[in-house]
């Protein structure tokens, strides 16, 4: 937080932080009990299987061959997003630090991915390349993506697109990166709408938020805008 900033602007922050880590958690629980529910269904579809008397005929190894697979990739899927939350609930660890913002918005999206799909909006990152790690506040980085992602969501409705992406920054934000949100089937947002705590979040930051032109294809049908994340001068 900088020097600048009120005691109640900052606890106005802070508060709004728990809050997105609380709807993130919440998303986590739903995924993991999902998960859990299969593997439990599917643990006990083996046991009737294997109680079974095998009769000749019966493909009792294709079956079982699919409910370990089954069980196989929603372990895997668990173990992913468990990962995803140690990494997330390590980002505030220390105020500020050197983080790769491509890590960073991979960890989010894992845990976005639910409410967009519950949204029928399929979300879409795009990573960008030869990105060097900045130094800033992770942890409020998150909270601030989370934050345009929530805003996002409600200007889009059932079969249109959010895709957020990354690149180097522009000279406006030199050493930084520069975050894209394309929102596709909006022809036009306005930034104003955002909360005035977020606002303060990105202003403590360092960083810029900018409506960006329709570019791509369906460009007439879409909207966006980037936000500017400087990297901080190491203390």
């Amino acid at each position: 937080m900088t020097a600048e900033m009120t005691g109640e602007q900052e606890q106005a922050i802070r508060q709004q932080q728990m809050a997105s880590f609380g709807c993130l958690l919440a998303d986590f629980s739903h995924e993991m009990r999902n998960h859990l529910a299969v593997i439990q269904e599917a643990n006990g579809l083996l046991e009737d299987i294997l109680a079974m008397e095998v009769t000749k005929g019966n493909s009792v190894p294709a079956l079982l061959e699919e409910t370990a697979a089954q069980i196989g990739q929603r372990v895997r899927r668990s173990a992913d997003l468990c990962r995803c939350l140690s990494g997330m609930a390590h980002r505030s660890d220390t105020p500020r630090s050197s983080f790769q913002v491509n890590d960073l918005l991979a960890e989010l999206v894992v845990f976005l991915e639910r409410s967009a799909r519950s949204g029928q909006v399929a979300l879409q990152l795009e990573p960008g390349q030869g990105i060097a790690p900045i130094y800033n506040e992770p942890a409020l980085v998150q909270h601030v993506l989370y934050q345009l992602y929530a805003f996002s969501l409600e200007l889009l409705s059932n079969g249109q697109t959010l895709i957020i992406s990354t690149a180097i920054s522009t000279a406006q934000t030199k050493g930084g990166v520069a975050i894209s949100f394309r929102l596709g089937g909006v022809a036009e947002l306005d930034l104003v709408e955002l909360s005035a705590t977020v606002s303060a979040a990105v202003a403590s930051l360092g960083a810029q938020l900018e409506g960006s032109g329709r570019t791509g294809e369906g460009a007439a049908d879409s909207s966006g805008f980037r936000l500017l994340v400087p990297s901080l001068p190491v203390a």
